[in-house]
C-alpha cells in the first residue's frame, strides 16, 4: 500500500492512527474509563433505575407515615423548619441511601478491575495512566450517584416531602457525601490482595454505625454526648445537614454551613490523593504486592503447627492411596454422606478473621437498638397494647417492643448474607463448587453444608445479641433460650431460600435485586412500628412478607402471648426450609452434573 493510500485510509477510519489514537487516550482517559464502567454497569442498569425509584416510596410509606404516625403525633418539627416527620427524614435518607450505594460501588468493583477479573490491568496496558483509571471508575459511579439522587428527589417532590426549589441541589450534597464516604474505602480496598469479608466488615463497622448515628431519623442531640461523636466525624450527618438546609430552611449558622461543606470537600480530597498514590503503586511498571490480609495470622499458625510436628516426633506418611468408598443406590449421586467435609472447609476458610466476623454480625442489631433506643425513643412515649397486638399489659417500652424484632432481623441478615454474597462467590470467582462437585460431593452435601454454616453463624450472632437483651432486662432466661432457638429456625429458612436464589444469579450487581426484596421487608414487618398504622389492605401484604411471621414469633416468645397464629408462623417457616431446600439442590444438580 502506498503512503498516500495510507494516509486516505487513516482519516476514513481514525483508528488506524494510533498516534492519535494514543494522544486521545492521554487526554481523555479518565472519560473513556468512566465509560467503560458506565457500560458495565448496563447490565444491571434495570436494578439501579427501579431502586433509585422504589427506595424512596418504600421509606416514605414506612418510615415517613408508619412511624411517622408515632413520632408525630407527640413531637414538633417546627422548630427544625420542617412541617412534618416525611419531610424532616427525607434529605437524609437521600444522603443515607447514597452513601450505602458507595460502600457496594468502592468494594467488590475495585476487587473486580485488581483480583478477579483484573479489568484494571487491561485498561494499564493501554495509553491510560493508573490515576485515569482510577478517576475514570470514580467518575462512573458518581454518575450512577447522580440519576440516583436526581430520581430519588423527583419522587419526594412528588409526595410533597419537598418544598423549597433548593431542594434540587440536594443531588450535589449527596454526591459530596457519598464520595466522601466511598473515597477512603476505595483507597483501603485498593491496598488488599485478597477479598476475606473486609467488604461486609466495612458495611457493619463503618457504613452501618456511620448511617445509624448520623442523626437520619432523629436529631443528633437526642444522643447522649459521647455518641453525638460518631456523627460529628461522620459525612453522612454533614451531608444530612446540608439537604436540609437545602430542603426545608432548617436553621443553620452560615459558619456552621461552611463547615459541613469544607469537611466534606477536605475528606474527598485527601482520599483521592490516597487513591491516586495506591493505583500509581499497584499498575505501576512493577505491580506493588500490598498487604496480604492475614498473613501474619497464617505465619504463626504455620508456626505452631511446626512445632507440634516436631514435638510429635518424625513420622512417615503411608504411600498408599486412602481408600475410596462410593454409595450406591437410589439419589446416589446427590448425597455422598460428607456434609461435615463442606461445614469443616467453611469453618477452615473464616478462620483468618473469625473473630471480627462474628462480632459484626453480634453487632448490627446492638446498633439498631442503640440508636432507636435512644434516638427515636424520647419522641415516643412508648407503644400501646392493642398497636403491638398485646393483651396483658397496657404500655410496652420502644426499646422492648423493637428488640424481638431486630434479633429476627438479625437472623435474616446473617442468614441471607451467608446463602447470597458467599454462595454467589464461590459458585461464580472461585468456582469452589466445580471443584467440590468433581470429587464424591454431592449437590446435597454442598447445599446442607453451607445451610449449616449459614446457621452457625447465625447462632453465635444471636446468641451475643440475647445477652445484651438480658443484661438490659429486656427479654427473661427462659425466653432467651426459646429466641435462640427460634432466631436459628427462622435463619434456616432465610438461608435456604437465599441459596436457591442465589444459583439463578450470574453477576454479583444482580444482589442489588436482593436488597430490594429486604429493605421493604425490614421496613414493613413491624419491626419499628405496629402495622396497625396501616389500612387493613396494607396489612395483609404486609403479613404475607416471611419476616413479619419472624417477627411476630419472636414476641409471641417475649412477651408469652401464644395462639393459633404461632402456629402459623412455623408453619409459614416449614414450608420456607422445605421449597429452598429442595429449589437450591436441583439447581447443583443443573448446574454441575450432567
Amino acid at each position: 500500500m502506498t503512503e498516500t493510500a495510507q494516509r486516505t485510509t487513516a482519516a476514513e477510519n481514525p483508528a488506524l492512527n494510533k498516534d492519535l489514537v494514543t494522544a486521545k487516550a492521554k487526554r481523555w482517559g479518565a472519560i473513556y474509563q468512566a465509560e467503560a464502567t458506565l457500560r458495565s454497569m448496563r447490565a444491571y442498569g434495570g436494578v439501579i433505575l427501579f431502586a433509585s425509584t422504589f427506595q424512596p416510596i418504600m421509606y416514605i410509606l414506612a418510615m415517613g407515615l408508619g412511624l411517622g404516625v408515632l413520632v408525630g403525633a407527640e413531637t414538633d418539627f417546627s422548630a427544625y423548619g420542617a412541617e412534618s416527620y416525611l419531610m424532616y427524614i427525607a434529605p437524609a435518607i437521600l444522603a443515607s441511601t447514597v452513601a450505602m450505594t458507595a460502600g457496594i460501588e468502592f468494594t467488590f468493583p475495585v476487587m473486580e478491575g485488581f483480583k478477579w477479573r483484573r479489568k484494571y490491568y487491561g485498561a494499564q496496558a493501554t495509553a491510560l495512566t493508573p490515576q485515569q483509571i482510577a478517576l475514570g471508575h470514580i467518575l462512573g459511579v458518581s454518575c450512577r450517584f447522580g440519576v440516583h439522587a436526581l430520581i430519588f428527589t423527583a419522587v419526594l417532590f412528588a409526595f410533597g416531602a419537598l418544598r423549597s426549589p433548593l431542594a434540587v441541589l440536594m443531588v450535589f450534597s449527596a454526591m459530596l457525601g457519598g464520595l466522601a464516604i466511598g473515597l477512603p474505602i476505595m483507597a483501603y480496598i485498593s491496598t488488599l490482595r485478597d477479598e476475606k469479608g473486609h467488604a461486609s466488615i466495612i458495611q457493619r463497622f463503618v457504613i452501618m454505625p456511620l448511617f445509624l448515628f448520623s442523626g437520619t431519623f432523629y436529631p443528633l442531640t437526642n444522643l447522649p454526648q459521647f455518641l453525638q461523636v460518631i456523627g460529628w466525624i461522620s459525612p453522612i450527618w454533614h451531608a444530612n445537614e446540608i439537604g436540609r438546609v437545602l430542603a426545608f430552611g432548617q436553621p443553620t449558622p452560615l459558619w456552621l454551613l461552611a463547615v459541613h461543606i469544607g469537611y466534606l470537600t477536605a475528606v474527598v480530597v485527601l482520599s483521592w490523593l490516597a487513591v491516586r498514590r495506591v493505583f500509581i503503586r499497584r499498575l505501576g511498571n512493577s505491580e506493588w504486592r500490598g498487604r496480604i490480609p492475614g498473613l501474619k495470622a497464617d505465619q504463626r499458625r504455620q508456626a505452631k503447627q511446626d512445632i507440634r510436628e516436631s514435638q510429635a516426633g518424625s513420622y512417615r506418611r503411608s504411600d498408599a492411596p486412602p481408600a475410596a468408598s462410593f454409595r450406591r443406590g437410589v439419589a446416589a449421586n446427590y448425597y455422598s454422606g460428607n456434609i461435615r467435609a463442606v461445614f469443616a472447609r467453611g469453618l477452615t476458610a473464616i478462620r483468618n478473621n473469625r473473630g471480627i466476623i462474628f462480632l459484626s454480625g453480634f453487632l448490627e442489631p446492638v446498633l439498631f437498638l442503640t440508636s432507636f433506643g435512644l434516638g427515636v425513643s424520647p419522641m415516643i412515649s412508648g407503644i400501646e397494647a392493642d398497636q403491638a397486638g398485646l393483651s396483658t399489659q397496657d404500655t410496652v417500652s420502644y426499646a422492648a417492643y423493637i428488640a424481638p424484632a431486630l434479633l429476627a432481623v438479625s437472623a435474616m441478615n446473617g442468614a441471607v448474607f451467608d446463602s447470597t454474597w458467599n454462595v454467589f462467590f464461590k459458585l461464580k470467582i472461585t468456582k469452589l463448587y466445580r471443584t467440590m462437585m468433581s470429587t464424591s460431593l454431592g449437590p446435597v452435601d454442598v447445599a446442607v453444608g453451607e445451610i449449616c454454616l449459614a446457621l452457625f453463624r447465625g447462632g453465635i450472632y444471636a446468641l451475643g445479641f440475647l445477652g445484651v437483651l438480658l443484661v438490659a432486662g429486656l427479654v427473661s432466661p427462659i425466653s432467651a433460650v426459646l429466641m435462640w432457638l427460634t432466631a436459628l429456625f427462622i435463619a434456616l429458612g432465610f438461608a435456604c431460600i437465599g441459596m436457591a436464589a442465589t444459583s439463578f444469579m450470574k453477576r454479583f450487581q444482580q444482589m442489588d435485586w436482593m436488597m430490594m426484596v429486604l429493605v421493604p421487608m425490614f421496613l414493613f414487618s413491624a419491626t419499628l412500628f405496629p402495622i396497625s398504622v396501616y389500612p387493613a389492605g396494607v396489612q395483609a401484604l404486609i403479613q404475607a412478607l416471611p419476616l413479619w411471621h419472624g417477627v411476630e414469633l419472636m414476641r409471641d416468645i417475649a412477651f408469652w402471648e401464644f395462639s393459633s397464629l404461632t402456629l402459623v408462623h412455623v408453619g409459614y417457616y416449614l414450608v420456607m426450609v422445605t421449597v429452598g431446600g429442595v429449589i437450591a439442590t436441583y439447581r447443583m444438580k443443573a448446574l454441575f452434573l450432567r
